[in-house]
């Protein structure tokens, strides 16, 4: 019995501070508005400007960051500004649908979207841009503004 109360003993000595410690993953965005990374996607558009966010997880273990455990794919969310040629002939390219589902997260970038366009969707564009790509949302306004939110592979 002494062998048992002893055991739960240091049991307890040594785990109970590790319990404590809150583990949580906290999302780090940063921003950019470099169009080469993401040009592997939009390489069909001509690209006026672009703004984006890499979003991607990071572990914390109490206040000690600790890194990723495992591989960790971004995010992107972001806008894309074209010409409103080049909206003329995604129009034309593309058949495009109204949607009325929720549009995508696009975090600190959402300040230079006009919101109160009509947003539509194309899965064939959307196939186009997200190529090997996970879930995805991507919108266009009919005009020069594609937003996306999409994860990678």
């Amino acid at each position: 019995m002494k062998k048992i109360l002893c055991v739960a003993i240091l049991l307890m000595t040594f785990c109970m501070p590790v319990a404590c410690l809150k583990t949580h993953t906290e999302l780090k965005a940063q921003y950019s508005e470099d169009v080469n990374p993401m040009y592997k996607y939009f390489d069909k558009l001509n690209i006026t400007s672009m703004e984006y966010e890499m979003v991607y997880p990071v572990e914390y273990m109490g206040k000690i960051e600790i890194g990723s455990m495992g591989p960790v794919d971004p995010r992107y969310q972001g806008v894309v500004f074209i010409s409103e040629e080049e909206g003329k002939r995604l129009l034309e390219d593309y058949e495009w649908k109204k949607e009325n589902t929720d549009l995508p997260d696009l975090g600190g970038v959402s300040g230079s979207v006009d919101w109160s366009s009509d947003w539509y969707g194309s899965p064939a564009f959307v196939k186009d841009v997200l190529k090997n790509s996970h879930d995805g949302n991507v919108r266009f306004n009919g005009k020069d503004t594609i937003i996306f939110s999409f994860g990678t592979t």
